[in-house]
């Protein structure tokens, strides 16, 4: 054993039985955090900016718009973006950890937007653009009033 592991067993065996399980427990969630951690961090993460459309009467005009799509991932690859809009791929990246894409939206619906690897079915990122009409987003609102107003 290396000096470094007689040390954390000596700390650890100096203490009472309850204080040793817990203080191992502690490392031992601390190990599993760390590696959990990374390996959220393999995954891609997708962002789109605006992420909402507003409508200015609702059920007449779609939302039309410009999304910028961009992705990034620890771990190059081949990554494909696609939308609910759309049957084919919007654009596909080989050998890449990152990307951006231009997209002109037109829907009375929410829009989807998922990256995936070109072998693979499986949505590794996904986002959706919302879209709301007025009426949804400013409801009208009651006046609130202190409880010690009686008029």
């Amino acid at each position: 054993m290396t000096m470094l592991k007689l040390r954390f067993w000596a700390f650890i065996m100096s203490f009472s039985p309850a204080a040793k399980f817990a203080r191992a427990s502690a490392v031992i969630g601390i190990i599993f955090a760390c590696l959990s951690i990374d390996a959220l961090a393999a995954e891609p993460v997708l962002t789109a900016r605006p992420g909402v459309c507003i409508l200015g009467s609702p059920g007449k005009a779609p939302c039309v718009m410009a999304v910028e799509l961009s992705w990034n991932s620890n771990g190059t690859g081949n990554y494909c973006l696609y939308s609910s809009q759309s049957n084919e791929s919007l654009q596909c990246w080989a050998s890449a950890n990152g990307g951006q894409q231009h997209a002109e939206l037109s829907s009375r619906e929410n829009v989807s937007f998922w990256l995936q690897e070109i072998p693979d079915d499986r949505h590794l990122a996904e986002i959706t653009i919302r879209i709301v009409s007025v009426s949804q987003r400013n409801p009208q609102r009651r006046r609130r009033r202190h409880v010690w107003n009686v008029l």
